[in-house]
């Protein structure tokens, strides 16, 4: 079969690859389209400390049932699914907490386990148990489908930070997350859903964008504009889903009093440092959170969204690649051309 596979930073290629073994205790998948990540795209430049040479990558799946072992319950041939793709250990003290997406001893899929980038997936046992694989009904679309482990990730930021009706939501960075975060939020409640980009073409696609409102953030003052917007009090809740420092320094400067903001975005190793004004947090009793990942309820979730037709995720893909040209689907992600970019096997060639 087909596959992309990691050989180290900056080097994927897509080469002929043994197709996975059935076993009693797994499940195999025939891959429908998978979505880049912003960790694909760091293997594609600066690899990965949990990756090794010779893995598929690959995890924002759907597909369907092609071998259900004998010792599998509740899979059949022919289902769809989709994947959380943090499979937690179901030992360690996080896990007891109900926190796997945080377990120290996690089985990332497309990085310790084969990815989505193929032809054909195996599911493994541990996957299994966890509640990993997420069935997908027949209302979701496969590209819709493609996006339930990214917009899982959204949803535990948001939950954690409690987004719910009437709220007024600022989301700093308008990427391929930013704009996931705009659907879920609007899903979630949300009266009010405004997000800040600094360069086109991603102003121009986020635009397309229904019921927000869309602030350029290369033009004007940011905290002016989103105080107009909230009567002059500021963003029930803000999220940063732009990886850089300055935003999140400044993210604090655009919530209300009591109100919280998200660290969605991550920083890389090195240069994660930001410098906050504790006297804004203080006084104004700011709740300043993390979030990372999601977990099998998340994907459960954003899968029950899609059903209900709550997300728009036609605007949110913005290209679709074939597996043999998945390199432009990463150059595109690199130069910040695109939102969503889905990559089909073979099979389902475009």
């Amino acid at each position: 079969m087909k596959a992309a596979i990691y050989y180290g930073p900056g080097d994927i290629r897509v080469e002929n690859r043994p197709e996975p073994a059935a076993t009693d205790d797994n499940v195999i998948v025939q891959v429908h389209c998978c979505a880049i990540c912003g960790t694909d795209l760091k293997l594609a430049t600066i690899g990965h400390h949990r990756a090794r040479p010779g893995r598929v990558i690959g995890h924002e799946m759907v597909g369907h049932v092609v071998h259900a072992g004998a010792d599998v319950e509740g899979f059949a041939e022919g289902e769809r699914i989709t994947l959380a793709t943090t499979v937690a250990c179901g030992d360690c003290p996080y896990c007891a907490m109900g926190l796997g997406n945080l377990c120290p001893n996690s089985l990332p899929i497309g990085l310790a386990a084969d990815g989505a980038f193929a032809e054909l997936m195996a599911i493994p046992p541990q996957a299994l148990a966890g509640g990993n694989a997420v069935k997908v009904p027949p209302e979701v679309p496969d590209e819709a489908a493609a996006l339930s482990e990214p917009m899982s990730c959204a949803i535990n930021a948001q939950q954690i930070v409690g987004v719910g009706d009437g709220d007024s939501v600022l989301i700093i960075g308008g990427g391929p997350l930013g704009a996931i975060h705009v659907e879920v939020a609007k899903a979630l409640g949300a009266a009010q859903v405004m997000i800040v980009e600094l360069t086109e073409p991603r102003l121009s696609m986020i635009r397309e964008f229904e019921d927000i409102v869309v602030i350029d953030g290369s033009q004007g003052d940011v905290a002016a504009i989103v105080k107009q917007h909230t009567a002059e009090l500021g963003a029930d809740v803000v999220i940063v889903a732009a990886p850089a420092a300055r935003p999140m320094e400044e993210s604090i400067n655009y919530a209300r009093k009591g109100g919280a903001v998200s660290f969605f975005a991550s920083l890389p190793s090195g240069k994660s440092d930001v410098t906050l004004d504790s006297r804004i947090i203080h006084y104004g009793e700011l709740q300043v959170s993390g979030a990372s990942d999601s977990r099998p309820e998340h994907v459960q979730k954003a899968v029950e969204l899609l059903a209900a037709g709550q997300i728009d995720y036609q605007k949110i893909i913005t290209h679709r690649v074939s597996l043999k040209n998945i390199h432009q689907g990463l150059q595109l992600m690199k130069e910040k051309q695109s939102l969503k970019v889905l990559v089909f096997p073979p099979s389902r060639e475009l």
